[in-house]
């Protein structure tokens, strides 16, 4: 497994390379790049003399963070780039065919007046890899219960389910497979294709109506289940687009107290 890591050496980046390492230990191992963008200031790709000095301090750090966290069953490289990290970080991730897309819930800029998570939320739009976001609070305790929001939206590919199916395989951790119905009459809506896919695994299917906010009811579901991990599938209309209608509820997505992994359709 390769994993892509966006760093900006913030609390919540740094946090997300400690989770990201033990995880991939936990799925047998594999390889983490680290990726570190820095700002452009100027049209010149190449490194000024300022920005050199920056970036062998960054290698430093990134040189630091490995020798802390290095495990036996895990390889490290990473890379340090002049760009946006938006697009660069996104870009790349297809480039070196990462598995995923690792990063904070928020970070990755250094513009005080960009809208908290931003970046992360052009990872989860844009990105054809799955992304995984860890929050500042989420500390690394094994794999146990998996909770996957469905929606009414048909599955086109279930290939898509693959990397859910691999870390319940690998962790035997529980499925939760849940769906919030948004339906006005009393009609259960959504795709069979989780169930059969699913049905030779350890897996539940839990119904509960839409009585709040999505990101709410999510929230509270894993806190009663104590879920360790929330997967959705990132279709063009679904939950995902609904908890980013609203700035309000983009921040209430980065307010996850457990890493959410979303799965590009």
């Amino acid at each position: 497994m390769k994993i892509l890591c966006a760093l900006d050496f913030s609390k919540t980046s740094l946090n997300a390379a400690r989770w990201t390492n033990n995880f991939l230990a936990d799925m047998g191992g594999g390889e983490i790049t680290f990726i570190h963008c820095m700002g452009i200031q100027h049209r010149a790709v190449s490194f000024n003399p300022m920005e050199d000095i920056l970036k062998d301090n960054a290698e430093e750090d990134i040189k630091n963070l490995i020798e802390e966290i290095r495990l036996l069953s895990n390889t490290y490289k990473y890379k340090i780039v002049k760009g946006d990290p938006k697009t660069y970080i996104t870009e790349y991730a297809s480039r070196m065919k990462a598995d995923w897309l690792a990063t904070g819930s928020k970070g990755l800029t250094a513009l005080k007046d960009m809208t908290v998570g931003s970046v992360t939320e052009y990872f989860i739009k844009y990105s054809h890899r799955p992304v995984i976001t860890i929050p500042l609070e989420a500390k690394y305790n094994k794999i146990k219960t998996i909770v996957l929001g469905m929606d009414h939206k048909i599955i086109e590919n279930e290939e898509i389910l693959k990397p859910v199916r691999s870390i319940t395989n690998v962790t035997d951790a529980k499925l939760k497979l849940l769906h919030i119905n948004t339906s006005k009459d009393d009609m259960i809506k959504f795709d069979p294709t989780f169930e059969i896919y699913f049905s030779d695994i350890n897996y539940e299917t839990e119904i509960i109506p839409k009585t709040g906010s999505i990101s709410e009811l999510l929230n509270n579901y894993c806190d009663e289940v104590n879920a360790d991990l929330l997967v959705m599938i990132h279709h063009k209309r679904n939950w995902l687009q609904e908890l980013f209608s609203k700035s309000i509820s983009k921040q209430e997505l980065f307010d996850f107290e457990i890493p959410l992994f979303i799965l590009p359709e």
